[in-house]
């Protein structure tokens, strides 16, 4: 039986800060965090896929949206169609996925979706080693998702 939430990490393993999303889902697994963890490489469909069966989706992700690096947004999936910043970032790419999972899937999708989007200084450098900031704010992620996988799981997205 699968645990109530998952946690998607996406990114490349070995681009300095697109490797985020990735670090946070490994660093939840180190600790045994009561959720299940999955690492995607692309914002395509095998994000849709793994979460599929699950009440709540925490998704990870680096992005350039011109804000501080290390700066985190925490976002339901429809604020990346009403945020005007997002319209022509990666992240539309993903939104419009989640968007057609639900559309497509609406029973099996999670009814609480939330993004965590990490703002990269580099994902140019080809290294495991992430910048000062991103790491911060991994941690920081870390966290905050420790704290949402024991609250109760709700449709209705709480952004701090």
């Amino acid at each position: 039986m699968k645990n109530k939430t998952v946690v998607i990490g996406i990114g490349n393993p070995f681009l300095q800060d697109d490797r985020a999303g990735v670090a946070v889902a490994e660093k939840l697994e180190e600790m045994g965090a009561a959720c299940d963890t999955e690492v995607v490489l692309t914002v395509g469909f095998e994000v849709m896929d793994k979460a599929k069966g699950y009440d709540r989706a925490i998704i990870v992700d680096a992005c350039m949206l011109g804000n501080e690096p290390g700066s985190i947004l925490e976002l339901s999936v429809d604020d990346i169609f009403s945020t005007h910043a997002l319209a022509n970032s990666h992240a539309i790419t993903l939104g419009t996925t989640l968007k057609t999972a639900n559309m497509c899937f609406p029973d099996e999708m999670p009814a609480d979706m939330i993004l965590m989007l990490i703002e990269v200084k580099d994902i140019k450098e080809f290294t495991r080693q992430m910048s000062e900031p991103v790491e911060k704010a991994v941690d920081q992620v870390v966290e905050r998702i420790m704290a949402l996988v024991d609250a109760p799981v709700s449709s209705e997205l709480a952004v701090n």
